[in-house]
């Protein structure tokens, strides 16, 4: 095999790290849009656990990914600020089904706790006056 050569040259730009998508700071309906992506990523990369599971080994690892998806996405209800879009978000997440992937995942102590305190946390802070699946459809504009 060849070797190696290291150059001077820079192959990365780091100042274009700070602008990048993933560090916005999103509030509203943008960071509610943004949530339901990572609440996709959860759905798909469950499917792909369940269609693989008989062609090739899944490992721990991949269970974990989902629930790590998933913990992002309570974290970022945590830190929203408008009390509407964050009841939207805990909506989705329980219209989604993210919260039974989010425990069912789990493949060590320390995240398992983690998923149980935020499941806890999530239907503490849920509207109780609606339900969630009502909730989602006001944010969709569904009648």
């Amino acid at each position: 095999a060849l070797r190696a050569r290291y150059t001077e040259q820079s192959l990365y730009k780091y100042y274009l790290h700070n602008t990048s998508v993933s560090r916005l700071h999103r509030q509203g309906n943008k960071n509610l849009n943004y949530q339901r992506h990572y609440i996709k990523i959860t759905r798909l990369l469950e499917k792909l656990n369940r269609n693989y599971a008989d062609k090739i080994t899944i490992y721990p690892e991949f269970h974990q990914q989902i629930t790590y998806e998933a913990l992002r996405v309570c974290h970022a209800v945590r830190k929203e600020p408008d009390i509407l879009t964050r009841q939207r978000m805990i909506a989705e997440i329980f219209t989604s089904g993210m919260y039974k992937r989010l425990i069912t995942n789990v493949r060590s102590v320390k995240v398992g706790y983690q998923a149980l305190l935020w499941s806890f946390r999530l239907w503490q802070w849920r509207d109780k006056t609606r339900s969630h699946h009502r909730i989602t459809r006001s944010a969709f504009n569904l009648r």
